[in-house]
């Protein structure tokens, strides 16, 4: 069995928009992860929205992103109708680059730049030219006579790659933070399930005695806790009995996990 040869893919069952609608959302998660590296913001920490901006007709991927959604851990994500709605962009010209080759009209180009409301930046950022209108004539800029510079709102934080864009709200509220602690108390038990050798199917008593911030998110999340664990029961406080008893760290706060089969 072992010897027999791969099937052949059927071409008439390719779906090439699938392929492209996959790859750009693979792009997008990349984006967004790169996001929460930059800020410092774990994975397990829900956020409230992405906003996301594609080339062309974001359409195909409509289907996807249920799946891109999650892997972002965030609640929400948003088409945005053009890059600049998800981070502008404003040029400087490169006295290095156009002293030389403008003399004291770069001051007038500089000056036509700072009344650009983010559209020249744009196109200059994507790679074409401009031409730019100043008191003194109009004057074609290459986007490399510029310095550019990605601004983006507070709060946000921004990736590109190309014709992909995606923007995360890093702001946590109290909700989310709350959600994000439960969701280390979620690791932390699957961790202490490996430990005691049980099977991904037991099901289970647990125990979760903690204080402060990880006491009041493993109430405000218990069902959540419960189902991720496939605990049964969730008890605030020790199970008798267990057997295992951990003790752990969840947001530097001291947690003690006990757990049963159930």
């Amino acid at each position: 069995m072992h010897l027999t040869d791969y099937p052949q893919p059927e071409d008439d069952a390719r779906d090439p928009a699938l392929d492209d609608a996959m790859e750009a959302a693979r792009a997008i998660v990349g984006l967004g992860r790169q996001v929460r590296t930059d800020a410092r913001v774990r994975v397990r920490q829900p956020l409230a929205e992405a906003l996301v901006h594609v080339s062309g007709d974001p359409a195909g991927l409509r289907p996807l992103l249920d799946e891109v959604r999650e892997e972002l851990n965030v609640k929400e994500v948003v088409f945005a109708g053009s890059a600049s709605e998800v981070a502008g962009w404003r040029a400087k010209p490169d006295f290095k680059v156009l002293g030389p080759r403008l003399g004291p009209q770069v001051k007038a180009v500089a000056a036509a730049l700072g009344r650009d409301d983010g559209s020249l930046a744009a196109r200059l950022a994507a790679g074409e030219s401009v031409v730019l209108a100043t008191g003194e004539g109009e004057v074609t800029l290459a986007p490399g006579e510029v310095d550019l510079i990605q601004q983006t709102q507070t709060g946000w934080g921004v990736a590109s790659n190309g014709p992909v864009t995606v923007a995360l709200e890093l702001e946590v509220t109290a909700e989310l933070r709350r959600e994000g602690v439960a969701r280390e108390v979620v690791r932390a038990v699957q961790d202490a399930r490996r430990a005691a050798a049980l099977d991904v199917g037991d099901r289970i008593v647990l125990g979760v005695a903690a204080s402060g911030e990880v006491d009041e998110a493993v109430r405000a999340f218990s069902e959540v806790v419960a189902a991720e664990t496939l605990a049964v029961e969730l008890i605030l406080g020790e199970v008798d009995e267990p057997l295992l008893r951990q003790p752990v760290d969840v947001q530097d706060t001291p947690v003690t996990l006990t757990l049963r089969r159930a």
